[in-house]
Order: C-alpha cells, then sequence, then structure tokens
C-alpha cells in the first residue's frame, strides 16, 4: 500500500471510498445522517473543492483506493477533516498511515492539529485516543436527533530554537 498526494483523477475513487465507509461508519446515527452527508461531503463538486483548498492524501493497494484523508492547513490550528478507510481495509493501519502522511505535511512550529468526529462513533475515539488526541470540547448537531460533534486536539512537538 502506497500513501500519495491525491490528485485530480482520483475523484470518483475518493468518492467510492466515501460511500464504502459512511453507511457502515454512521449507522448509529441514522439514514438521513448518512444521506446528507454522502450529498453534501462526497459529491464530486465537494471532492474537486476539497482537493483545491487541502491537503488530500490517498492509500493505495496498486489495485483501488482503500482510504483518504484531508487536512485543511490555512488556519492556525491545522483540522483533519477526513480519515476513511474502507471496511475490508480496516485494522490493516491504512488508518494509521493515513494520519502519519497527514501529520507529516503540517508546517513546523505548528503547536496543534484537531479534528472532529460524532459522539457514539466509539471506534474514532479509539482511534484518536490512541494517535494522543485530547478531548477538547462538544457542540450541538447541526439538526435535531443527530450526534453531537466531539473536536479533539493533538498537541505537537515544537523543536525549541537552536541558542548556539
Amino acid at each position: 500500500m502506497q500513501v500519495r498526494l491525491a490528485r485530480g483523477d482520483d475523484v470518483s475513487a475518493i468518492q467510492s471510498v466515501g460511500r464504502k465507509t459512511w453507511p457502515t461508519t454512521y449507522a448509529f446515527a441514522g439514514e438521513d445522517y448518512i444521506a446528507n452527508g454522502l450529498t453534501t461531503w462526497w459529491s464530486v463538486e465537494a471532492l474537486e473543492r476539497s482537493l483545491e483548498a487541502t491537503t488530500c492524501l490517498v492509500a493505495d493497494d496498486g489495485d483501488q483506493l482503500v482510504g483518504m484523508g484531508n487536512i485543511d492547513l490555512r488556519g492556525e490550528v491545522p483540522v483533519i477533516w477526513k480519515l476513511y478507510v474502507v471496511p475490508e481495509s480496516q485494522g490493516l493501519g491504512v488508518g494509521s498511515a493515513l494520519m502519519a502522511g497527514l501529520i507529516a505535511r503540517v508546517p513546523s512550529g505548528t503547536s496543534s492539529v484537531r479534528l472532529e468526529y460524532l459522539a457514539g462513533n466509539e471506534r474514532a475515539a479509539r482511534f484518536y485516543a490512541a494517535k494522543q488526541f485530547n478531548e477538547l470540547r462538544r457542540e450541538p448537531a447541526e439538526r435535531p436527533g443527530w450526534p453531537e460533534l466531539v473536536w479533539v486536539e493533538r498537541r505537537l512537538e515544537v523543536a525549541a530554537p537552536d541558542r548556539r
């Protein structure tokens, strides 16, 4: 498996990652949440915008994309907006490789990186805790009946200036 920068011709394969992961990942949140997310965040147009605005990595097993992740480096604190691995490749280190690749792209001197996940997504909670992300806050859901958002942060090592 290779983790690489996404290209414009990866959009349909990235969309396939979303379509494979969202129904099982968010079954607890309900069909309305899943349908809205796939329409809002996984349309061709949304993915093309994401490729332009964020750093997007894909995990390619040689036959297909088995995962993807993106990080927005434009703000003061970088935000990982997506990190998904197709169900049949989960537990094989794909998510860890994508996470490492995303964090490696954070500019030196940056003190932290953040992301959010849905309350109730226990697999994500365990994964991010294992990657040293700590809860910052919770935010109400966009719509009644949807799960709240859990924001987490990972502090990064910031090298001390050389004072020679």
